[in-house]
């Protein structure tokens, strides 16, 4: 092959360049630190959708056109390991559709997919509670105003006064899922 440049139509046959273990300390590193600090949101790929016997393990991180995989894959006909980061161009085709080409990728080894993992896996179960204190907190909303009206409130004021803690039904109401919804300390 001679020592001209190749022209763009020609690079499109060739398989995607391959980095080495320094760009893959690079790129880890620099993709744990945004991890770290939110800057990037890891999602995690259901494998149920794959074949269980190569794809182990997959994340993806989005980078608006760009996009970052890092995976844990078995080589079917020997059950070797791979680890592989891919960094992927996502070009829009039509509205709701893209199309994945594979810039570039680099293979890691096991201690460093391990790495990525821990801090990935920290990052989903952090979103995961967060995101569900902010359900609670939006379903409990209407309890904690009532509980702060009932603490605000004089002493001598019953409870059957304090509509907003009532769901307006009678004792004998059979719609009630719980059936009588009294306190079996208060008087009949």
């Amino acid at each position: 092959m001679s020592n001209q440049s190749l022209s763009q139509d020609d690079t499109s046959l060739l398989p995607p360049p391959s980095g080495g273990s320094e760009k893959a300390d690079l790129y880890l590193n620099q993709l744990i630190e945004l991890i770290n600090e939110d800057k990037l949101i890891v999602s995690h790929t259901d494998l149920a959708k794959f074949d269980p016997t190569s794809l182990q393990d997959h994340y993806r991180l989005d980078l608006k056109d760009y996009e970052v995989e890092v995976s844990h894959s078995k080589q079917a006909d020997t059950g070797k390991d791979f680890y592989v980061l891919l960094f992927n161009n996502l070009k829009s085709i039509n509205e709701g559709c893209t199309e994945k080409v594979i810039l570039a990728y680099i293979h890691i080894t096991e201690d460093q997919f391990a790495k990525f993992k821990t801090v990935a896996e920290t990052q989903i179960e952090r979103k995961r509670k967060e995101a569900e204190e902010k359900r609670f907190k939006e379903v409990m909303a209407p309890i904690d105003q009532a509980l702060e009206k009932l603490v605000s409130s004089p002493a001598d004021i019953p409870l059957e006064a304090a509509p907003d803690l009532q769901n307006h039904r009678t004792p004998s109401d059979s719609t009630s899922p719980f059936g009588n919804t009294r306190p079996a300390f208060a008087s009949s």
